[in-house]
Order: C-alpha cells, then structure tokens, then sequence
C-alpha cells in the first residue's frame, strides 16, 4: 500500500481509530498477539505512525516474554532507549495507553480486525486501479467477507455472461456422443479412497461435492479421514487443504507423520505414544526423517490451516483462496454449531452445511467434513442419518455420508464378516467367503447411509483397526440388523 497521505481522504479518515482500536485491544490481553502477529505486519498492513509505533512496541515486548503491558513493564522494556521513550512521552505516554485501554473491550477484537482488513482490502482495490470512491459509503456497513462477495459478484457480472437470467437450458435428449467419451476416460471416478471396497462403492470422492465423515467423540475422526482421503489424494497428484479448529499445527504434524511412519515406511518400533513421549533411539529418528523425506515429496500439496473458532466466513475464504490455487479437496475437522444446546444453532448448522455444498459446487471442489455422531447413537448397531440428532439436516445436501462405531465384543465373536471369492480367472463370484476376527484386536463398522454414486442404506464394511499405530485394514462385508424406531 502507498502512504497514508496518498489516498483520498474519505478512504483513511477512520484509519486512526480502526488501527488503535485493533492495537490497544493487543495491548489489554497480549496474548492475542499469538493470534494475530503471523496476519498483521506493521510494515504492510499499518499505515499511521501512531499504529506503527505501538504494535511494533507491543510485538517485541511480547516476543520478550512480556504478558501484562502495564506502565512498569513498558518503561522496563523501553530501558535506555532514549529516542524510543522520547517517542513513546510525545505520544502522552502510560496516561494515553490506559485511556485507550479503558475505552476498549477485548472480547470485540475479531471486529476491529475485521475492520482493519476490510480497509486494507478497500485501499488495495483502489490501488489496482477500481473505483471504490463510489462505494465507500456502502462498503463501512460491510464486514470483510461481505466485501469481498460483493467484488466478487461485481466481477462476475462483468466476466461472465450468461441466459435466461442465468438458467442454462439443454436438450438431453440429444448430444451425448462428447459424453460418452469423456466418461470412457473414467472422469465420472473421484479422488480415489484409501481402501478398494469403499471406494468401489463411492466411485471415489467427487468434486462439487460435501463428504460427512461422522463417529462419536474419541472414536478416530480425523486419523480415519488422513487415511481415508488425504494420502491417497496427494499421492493422486492433488492437493488438499486441512482446515482444523480443535487439533493445532503440532497435532496435526503428530498425527500425519505417524500415519506415514506406519503406513508408508512401514515402522513398527515404536507407537503413537512413543512420539508424544519421546527419547527415541537412532532407528526411531531415522524412520521418523524418512517419513518426512516421503511428505517431502508432496511439498505444496499439503495445506494447513487452524481456525480460531466455526466462522463459516472464514471456512469459505480459505476454500475460495486455495481453490483457485489449485486445491481440490479440502478436509473440514470438525464441524459442528458454535453452541450446541441451542435449537437455533442446529438450524444455523444445517445452513452451514448448504453453503459450503453450494461453495464446493461453484470453486469444482470436494468438501470432506468431520462431525460428531448424536450421544444417542452410542446405544445404536446399525447407523443411519437419524444417527446425527439434532442436526440430521446437514446431511440433506451432502452427497456422501459415512458413519463409523466400534464392533462391540460381542459382534467380534458371532458376527458374519465375508469377502467374495473369486474364480480361477480372478474374477468376482458371488461365493462368500468368512473372513474370522479375533476378539483381542480392535474392530470398527462403516455403514454409508447416502451415496449418490453407488450402494447405500444396507453397505457395512468391516475395519481391523490399530489405534496405537494409526494402521487400518479393510477386512469385508457384513450385515446388522436395524434397529431404529426404538428397538
């Protein structure tokens, strides 16, 4: 961006406040600046003198170890620096700051950051050369991602033409010879699932398209997902993006470094724990780099991104950004309404849900969301969509649901798991062949109550599964018995 002085007045006339309220906020809990101090430079995202001075202080204090910004701590930090406490007097010293301070309520700190990124966002289009002299009156009753939708929507309406007000209207009674083709090439196939019965019956996982991943709490979610979908999908060629809002950087690394240590070098001195814990021997540190040297290999293919709450604005940011830089799945870990014991909120979540499925049919990308299974369904054998409680309507514009349970002891010993057989030429049969389990080892059951590319309703397929090693096997079919309405 220029200098403040270079834009037009009515564009930086409340720049003084949106960045002191924005900063001072910084300075009445420090500890936000963790949240934000990747996002805000001072050097390119400030543009007062004043902004400038007391976010820089504010940052190097923090970096410092500095967590209480009172009048003893600025002057300690400020020490011996002559020219940096003449600065900080003519700016009226402690007196200004805690007035500032007193005015401001830090729990409306995501706001004055919003507001601090709409104005850069205004000032940059006005850099690229856009006229939002014209707007500047609508846009300050916008937030950011209102903003942005609106640019966005004026550009459509420039680049893009269409009829009918937008209805495209087609003969398919005729023109399908294109069509065959294209589907001989096998482009109605998805990204390909990590084990071969599910993702016959899926036909992989779609674009333009939102995925449930659902279980119950501490029943392996997201390890499930980066086997299920996300390392098969970058050893595709693709790209995905994890957007996480419970597990941080460091788990997330936990857990995909132990996926690869176990699943793809094959190492099996060590266990999940044993990473957490520590102390590894020489072996363990190499299997551990050359797993690192195998994700390697995926470098710009694997994106990270924590969300500091369930904003569904931004979740629609990060899929517009990385769509359009080439990302074709993204991994939503967890979704689930800000606040669960309002009925309102589950009415909210359902919205959620229609637009990301709307978001992933306009960015032609495939959504794949983690969610919670009812506390009800704790009690249940066989899962359908009732299985989801409250927010049952998140799954009405999904076009894939997959649920998952543990077997219970029980199941292991009586129940009929089978694979096909096949013939001398290896081909399928329709001879079921039994496929024993044992009741020491860990079993789930995936049940996949909505498919809109294959079997559904009555498909379970059986799981050996390995928590200590993030390892699972894809053992057959099997067949449980209802039991909704209250059996």
């Amino acid at each position: 961006m220029k200098l403040i002085e270079e834009y037009p007045e009515s564009l930086v006339n409340d720049r003084n406040t949106i960045e002191a309220s924005f900063i001072f906020c910084l300075w009445k809990n420090p500890e936000s600046y963790s949240d934000y101090m990747k996002e805000i430079k001072s050097d390119s995202d400030l543009l007062t003198k004043d902004g400038k001075f007391y976010y820089t202080i504010g940052y190097k204090m923090y970096e410092q170890g500095y967590r209480s910004f009172d009048d003893a701590s600025i002057y300690s930090y400020i020490g011996n620096n002559e020219l940096l406490a003449e600065e900080y007097k003519k700016r009226g010293g402690y007196k200004s700051v805690d007035e500032m301070k007193r005015i401001l309520n830090e729990a409306n700190i995501e706001r004055y950051y919003d507001e601090l990124v709409k104005s850069n966002a205004i000032l940059q289009l006005h850099d690229e050369g856009y006229d939002v002299l014209q707007y500047i009156d609508k846009f300050k009753k916008m937030n950011y991602s209102q903003l942005e939708d609106f640019v966005e929507y004026k550009l459509n309406n420039i680049f893009f033409k269409s009829s009918l007000s937008g209805v495209n209207v087609v003969d398919l009674a005729t023109g399908y010879d294109k069509w065959i083709d294209q589907w001989d090439t096998g482009v109605g196939v998805g990204f390909r699932v990590g084990f071969p019965l599910i993702n016959y019956h899926l036909a992989g996982i779609h674009r333009k398209n939102l995925i449930l991943h659902l279980a119950g709490i501490g029943q392996g979610k997201s390890t499930s997902a980066l086997l299920f979908y996300v390392l098969p999908t970058i050893e595709q060629g693709e790209s995905v993006c994890i957007m996480a809002n419970e597990q941080d950087e460091e788990q997330f690394r936990q857990m995909m470094i132990a996926t690869v240590l176990f699943n793809r070098i094959n190492y099996r001195k060590m266990n999940r724990q044993k990473i957490l814990f520590g102390n590894f021997n020489d072996d363990d540190k190499q299997a551990l780099r050359d797993s690192a040297v195998w994700l390697e290999k995926y470098k710009n293919q694997l994106h990270y991104v924590h969300l500091n709450d369930y904003d569904l604005s931004n979740i629609k940011r990060i899929i517009k950004k990385y769509s359009k830089l080439g990302v074709g799945l993204f991994l939503l870990d967890t979704m689930k309404p800000q606040d669960d014991s309002s009925d309102k909120s589950w009415a909210e979540f359902s919205e959620v849900s229609k637009e990301i499925f709307l978001l992933a049919q306009k960015e032609d990308v495939a959504v794949i969301a983690t969610a919670q299974l009812a506390s009800t369904a704790s009690s249940r054998k066989f899962l359908d969509l009732s299985c989801i409680g409250k927010s049952r309507a998140i799954a009405e514009t999904a076009g894939q649901v997959l649920m998952f349970r543990p077997l219970r002891e029980i199941e292991k010993e009586k129940l009929f798991v089978y694979k096909f057989a096949k013939d001398v030429n290896g081909k399928y049969t329709n001879i079921k062949k039994q496929v024993v389990m044992d009741k020491d080892k860990d079993y789930i059951v995936l049940f996949v109550p909505k498919n809109r590319y294959g079997k559904a309703g009555d498909l379970q397929i059986v799981y050996e599964r390995n928590m200590d090693f993030n390892t699972m096997k894809e053992l057959g079919y099997c067949h449980i018995e209802y039991d909704g309405f209250g059996k």
